[in-house]
């Protein structure tokens, strides 16, 4: 059974060229609220690892939009 990462630390996985994939959250989108995902490639799972720890360091945060608050 694979292991279970951490909210926020992203995913892994082998694609069918044989490269690794991580793929993590950078944020959301500050008009739609939706989440921003960004991907990092590598021939190496250890490597793909260590690109999505550096991505999660220096992403840029895009704050949350709040919906449905308004004032009665």
């Amino acid at each position: 059974m694979a292991k279970k990462r951490a909210n926020g630390e992203g995913n892994i996985r082998k694609r069918k060229d044989g490269r690794w994939e991580g793929r993590y959250t950078a944020g959301y989108d500050p008009v739609t609220g939706k989440q921003i995902f960004k991907n990092v490639l590598g021939k190496t799972q250890a490597e793909v690892k260590e690109k999505l720890k550096k991505a999660r360091i220096s992403r840029k945060v895009y704050p949350p939009r709040q919906f449905g608050t308004s004032i009665r």
